[in-house]
């Protein structure tokens, strides 16, 4: 595993955005689907997070 560095967390930022950019693309949902995915998948990745669900109101 790659340590945490500026680097390593600028590359994964950019990556996040492109997969972020294809599921708009792909599936023609909106920024708030977008986030809603990313914490779900924050959820599958760690069940104990805690998650303030007014994070998806605008």
């Amino acid at each position: 595993m790659q340590e945490w560095n500026d680097e390593f967390i600028t590359q994964a930022q950019h990556e996040l955005k492109g997969m972020v950019a294809d599921w708009k693309y792909d599936y023609g949902v909106s920024d708030c689907d977008c986030s809603a995915m990313l914490l779900w998948m924050l959820i599958k990745l760690n069940p104990d997070a805690k998650i303030d669900a007014g994070l998806l109101d605008r």
